[in-house]
């Protein structure tokens, strides 16, 4: 009913993953079942990458699963493993500790992500727009040389 009443205003519905939604129901993720159960003339993907990856999926083959309907595209980096207190990263856990042992949001370029495959199969996959992601400041730069030090990075590879 939403999707309805967004695209009938002329506007564009989309879902943005965490990597939670990757918990599997009956053999199938929970966000496949979201995605397959509203159209995509109604519901757009707006995947982040990094969550898909930390949830166990590579990210351009993720992306490419949903080619057509994924414009817009959230590009983060990171650095360690998934933990169970992980979730104050992005606010949601209080009790969690500030910075779980091993995992941090690091610039583009400067983790583990396979960032020229990636834009590749955004390329390939019909996305209008890259969003360059830093949900907490790292590697003991501020927020602004984060951004300063992915954009250097996508520079370097051709973005």
């Amino acid at each position: 009913d939403i999707g309805e009443k967004v695209t009938a205003a002329g506007m564009h519905l989309s879902y943005q993953n965490h990597d939670f939604e990757f918990v599997k129901i009956g053999g199938e993720y929970a966000l496949d079942m979201l995605y397959s159960a509203v159209p995509a003339s109604l519901l757009e993907t707006e995947l982040d990458l990094c969550w898909v990856r930390v949830a166990g999926e590579e990210p351009a083959a993720y992306l490419r699963k949903y080619a057509g309907r994924a414009p817009v595209v959230h590009l983060k980096d990171f650095f360690g493993e998934k933990s169970d207190d992980m979730y104050e990263l992005i606010g949601i856990d209080r009790k969690a500790p500030k910075r779980p042992s091993g995992f941090e949001f690091r610039p583009v370029g400067a983790g583990l992500q396979n960032f020229p495959e990636i834009i590749k199969a955004a390329e390939e996959s019909g996305t209008e727009w890259l969003i360059v992601e830093q949900d907490q400041p790292s590697m003991g730069l501020a927020p602004m040389e984060c951004a300063a030090k992915s954009r250097e990075y996508l520079k370097s590879i051709g973005v």
